[in-house]
């Protein structure tokens, strides 16, 4: 068999796990890709003169520029002997707990969703399941948008920094790679789980089947 009807037959299988399923997937892939990249960034200097801090998961990366050219590269790690900013070590870390959280209930919604009796299920309980993932999906992907700002302002020294995004010369601050990657993997998430529940609205009868008549409802 070549390659190419390899990659193809492998695709078939993987769209015939159904939208929704496909959709979950997906947002688990971006849920890791999220988890392997920085979530909040903040560069100080002007011109061609700045260095760059990208907090990830356990360590902080310090890009250190000079001119426009690259002089140092520093990777130090949230360790309270290495780090002198306990408060948005904290947030960042809850940031990420909640993005490990996410990655579990998405695996979670797969598996259910993968069992036949699901299929078979009410509205009122797609709708519950979908909810949940919503809820926790939200939650993560703004855990760190309100909790960083506090803790960068107190911990840094910088009371300019009031939101996620913004500026106060010469400092800049923003999401990070591994933030927008975690909004693609929410919003993938979020709509496959709840997908099943509008399938279930737009055919209710062929996915529920209707009660057995009671014995005066046969005709005889």
């Amino acid at each position: 068999m070549s390659a190419a009807k390899s990659v193809t037959m492998y695709y078939r299988r993987f769209l015939g796990l159904g939208w929704s399923r496909v959709l979950l997937v997906l947002g688990v892939l971006f849920t890791l890709f999220a988890l392997a990249s920085p979530i909040w960034s903040m560069t100080d200097g002007t011109g061609g003169t700045y260095s760059t801090a990208a907090f990830g998961w356990t360590t902080v990366t310090v890009t250190i520029f000079h001119n426009g050219v690259w002089t140092e590269t520093r990777i130090q790690s949230y360790s309270p002997n290495a780090f002198d900013a306990p408060a948005l070590a904290n947030a960042i870390g809850g940031a990420y707990l909640m993005e490990v959280i996410l990655l579990i209930v998405l695996v979670v919604a797969i598996a259910v969703y993968s069992l036949k009796w699901v299929t078979q299920m009410r509205e009122i309980g797609l709708l519950l399941i979908g909810l949940i993932i919503v809820i926790v999906g939200l939650v993560a992907l703004l855990y760190a948008v309100f909790t960083v700002p506090s803790a960068a302002a107190s911990d840094l020294g910088t009371p300019a920094i009031t939101a996620f995004w913004g500026s106060a010369a010469p400092v800049s601050w923003g999401a990070g790679l591994g933030w927008w990657f975690l909004l693609v993997g929410v919003i993938l998430g979020i709509v496959g789980a709840v997908w099943p529940f509008l399938q279930a609205l737009g055919s209710p009868v062929a996915r529920v089947p209707p009660p057995p008549p009671r014995e005066w409802q046969i005709e005889r």
